[in-house]
């Protein structure tokens, strides 16, 4: 094996590990098992490749990555034993080396080929090796005692250059033709090597030796800053009241998109002017009501009316949802947050010019899942009552994922949305929140936040200046009676409201009395209620529904009173529901198109007529437009399960063993390497090494053509070969190549 591994190695590797290990390959990196190879030699190949490791690079933390680069960097040198990573990084580097071997990124100490690739030419800001500048092993000192002995006699200038170098970028640009007298020195005494008239580089040896065998000049360790710290008992208190302030608003939102639902926009989502209104009935910011728009959909609470005109107006479950315990319905709306890949923060956003709105379908992020998870879990990694401000989150996550690319606003917006589900309190993980990320189980949550809740008030303290105290969390009864009757003017340990004639309008306007709404509050007061309160409702009920409002679809307008009296008596036309607002005008629930089909049906000749009252004339071909289907939501694809990748283990071991049988039998007439990521390797590894191979062409009629070639080149979804038989050149379009076979191929062992 050289300083990288090949397929071939990796493959053997893989086939030494037994099932679940296999199994937990494919569930750690994901991509490998979509679709399933063929073979062992297949998931190397594909585990191997650039795209792949790029994946799993981004999965690693802070010192998994910095032993990574310097598995890469010592490779090379045949130092890359846990002993010799633990000297070169400074920490034990053992569980580190483990993972990236479970990883398939490391095979016996040596990378796979892809990641010293992806980690660049100079890992660890390192150069190259003395191999690689075609230089003798003893052209430099590659100890740091050798090295302190060439720099006993180098001058200042030589000893500043190669500081400057050391720690990299390990290359120095100097003009051509002219040396200064440092850079002059360490190229004499073989300290730098020239790779071109204007560069100078610092071999790897050299480099290590300077940086007495480390890597990495600091040790990599996750950060650990002085958090601000919050009693448990501030941090639970103000969970649950933000926990409960979430229901109340999503409660609210369904009551209000009941009577009068969001329109939905051509895109899908509900338009600017609609979230304003939603603002409003709820008496949050449009980026609060955005934040209650989306969490009300995530679970499930909302759906489309089906009509021409659409609306999101509350689900069939939102019914079931609406009857449930105030922790239940919590548990239930934090649950579908934490596995859901909407982005509420981008809402008022623009991307390519178009402002982004609520319920859009293209706010959905694969990423947004483990992102909510990765943060629950950074606060929960700390100790209790810790709250890390936004920049603080960012660190850990970005030690966590060093090549994620966690943007820190979109960290900001998670820390947001925690505080307002109530998963956090005062900035601090609440219990219920840790019981989310460890349980996930809705039963488990709703009991870790009735554990927080205060206990349910059921008195009310009515003031002269209609004004009223609830004396801690009012009960479910009373906060909807107050939620119709009166105004909220502060909410905390205890609830404070006023009543007004509007907020009193508000009780009338959903169906009760006064009497009714007098005798509900005097079951709840301490005291008699004054009398401002009863003048108050009494006087608003007796302004209301003096103005009343009907809903009618069509109107009809006759000459006179017997031409109305005759239509609103004609039995034919009963399922218009034709009802008299005056002698000469009815009124009907049916559309005007349905009106005039039926009276027209019934032996009457009405004509239509436009709100300028001029009868209105079809145009000559014009049609109906048909309604808007609507957009259509993201799709993802499932997940593979254990029993999954257990069948996909079990086909890959049968596929290796036909391989194996197909090369050991040369006479059987079959090409070895069908996945495409495999027969690609194949293809850069033949070209690399100048071998010839055998391809299978499919042509543009579907026939398959075999070629003996030279691979030449790789690139751009092309590959440029020597045709062998034919004597001459070709490209051809990667995608056309159905099969590769080498001469070299050769059978994994094991398994």
């Amino acid at each position: 094996m050289g300083s990288t591994a090949g397929t071939p190695e990796l493959a053997a590797a893989l086939a030494h590990r037994d099932d679940d290990g296999l199994v937990a390959l494919l569930a750690t990196r994901p991509d490998l098992a979509t679709p399933a190879p063929s073979s062992l030699t297949s998931l190397a190949a594909r585990a191997g490749s650039r795209p792949s490791v790029d994946r799993a690079l981004a999965a690693l933390d802070g010192l998994e990555l910095a032993i990574a680069e310097a598995v890469v960097a010592l490779a090379p040198l045949g130092r890359s034993t846990a002993a010799d990573l633990t000297t070169a990084v400074g920490a034990d580097a053992a569980p580190a080396l483990a993972r990236l071997a479970e990883l398939a990124l490391v095979v016996d100490g040596a990378p796979v080929a892809a990641l010293a690739e992806a980690l660049g030419p100079h890992p660890a800001g390192l150069g190259p090796t003395l191999a690689e500048l075609d230089a003798p092993a003893d052209a430099a000192p590659t100890s740091a005692e050798e090295l302190r002995e060439v720099l006993a006699e180098a001058p200042g200038s030589a000893i500043g250059t190669l500081e400057a170098l050391t720690w990299g970028p390990p290359v120095g640009t100097v003009t051509a033709g002219t040396l200064p007298e440092g850079a002059g020195w360490l190229l004499e005494h073989g300290l730098l090597h020239r790779v071109s008239p204007t560069q100078l580089v610092l071999p790897r040896e050299v480099g290590l030796a300077a940086r007495d065998s480390r890597t990495h000049r600091e040790t990599p360790h996750p950060p650990h800053p002085a958090y601000r710290t919050v009693a448990a008992t501030v941090v639970d208190a103000e969970g649950a009241r933000n926990a409960e302030e979430v229901v109340r608003l999503v409660t609210l939102l369904l009551e209000t998109w009941r009577t009068e639902g969001g329109r939905v926009l051509r895109s899908g989502g509900v338009g600017v002017r609609e979230l304003r209104r939603v603002a409003t009935a709820l008496d949050v910011s449009e980026e609060r009501a955005a934040f209650v728009v989306e969490l009300t959909a995530m679970t499930g609470l909302l759906s489309r009316d089906g009509e021409e005109q659409e609306s999101w107006i509350p689900a069939r479950t939102a019914e079931d949802w609406l009857a449930d315990p105030l922790p239940l319905q919590w548990a239930q709306l934090c649950l579908a947050w934490l596995d859901s890949a909407r982005v509420p923060w981008l809402v008022g956003t623009r991307e390519e010019g178009s402002l982004r709105s609520v319920l859009e379908p293209t706010l959905e992020r694969g990423w947004a899942v483990e992102l909510r998870r990765r943060t629950l879990g950074a606060l929960a990694a700390l100790p209790e009552g810790s709250a890390p401000d936004g920049e603080q989150v960012h660190a850990l996550l970005t030690w966590e994922r060093p090549r994620g690319g966690t943007a820190a606003a979109t960290g900001g917006a998670i820390l947001s949305e925690l505080e307002a589900l109530g998963l956090t309190g005062a900035g601090a993980l609440t219990a219920a929140g840790r019981a989310l990320l460890e349980t996930r189980q809705e039963s488990a949550v709703a009991e870790a936040l009735e554990q927080a809740l205060p206990e349910a008030v059921g008195e009310l303290l009515v003031q002269g200046d209609l004004t009223a105290v609830v004396p801690g969390r009012p009960e479910p009864e009373l906060a909807e009676l107050l939620e119709h009757t009166a105004d909220v003017e502060s909410r905390g340990s205890g609830l404070t409201v006023r009543f007004t004639a509007s907020s009193v309008r508000r009780a009338l306007d959903a169906g009760m009395d006064a009497a009714q709404v007098l005798e509900r509050l005097a079951g709840y007061s301490r005291t008699p209620l004054p009398q401002a309160l009863e003048y108050l409702l009494r006087d608003a009920a007796r302004r209301h529904g003096q103005v009343r409002i009907g809903a009618a679809a069509s109107f009809l307008r006759v000459p006179g009173e017997a031409v109305g009296a005759e239509l609103v008596g004609d039995p034919s036309l009963s399922s218009l529901g034709l009802r008299a607002l005056a002698p000469t005008v009815l009124v009907s629930d049916a559309a005007p198109g349905d009106v005039l089909r039926v009276l027209r049906d019934a032996g009457h000749a009405p004509v239509a007529e436009g709100a300028n009252g001029v009868v209105a004339r079809p145009r000559a071909g014009s049609r109906a437009v048909p309604a808007y289907p609507g957009a259509a939501v993201g799709v993802y694809a499932r997940r593979p399960d254990r029993e999954d990748l257990t069948r996909a283990v079990a086909r890959m071991r049968t596929g290796e063993a036909q391989v194996r049988r197909d090369v050991a039998d040369r006479s059987v007439d079959g090409p070895v390497a069908t996945d495409p990521v495999h027969a690609l390797e194949l293809l850069r590894a033949s070209s690399r090494a100048g071998e010839e191979v055998e391809i299978v062409v499919v042509g543009s009629l579907g026939t398959p053509e075999r070629r003996r070639v030279r691979p030449l080149s790789v690139e751009g979804g092309r590959v440029r070969v020597a045709d062998l038989d034919r004597e001459t050149e070709l490209t051809v379009a990667i995608h056309r190549i159905s099969a590769v076979r080498t001469a070299s191929t050769a059978p994994a062992e094991g398994g």
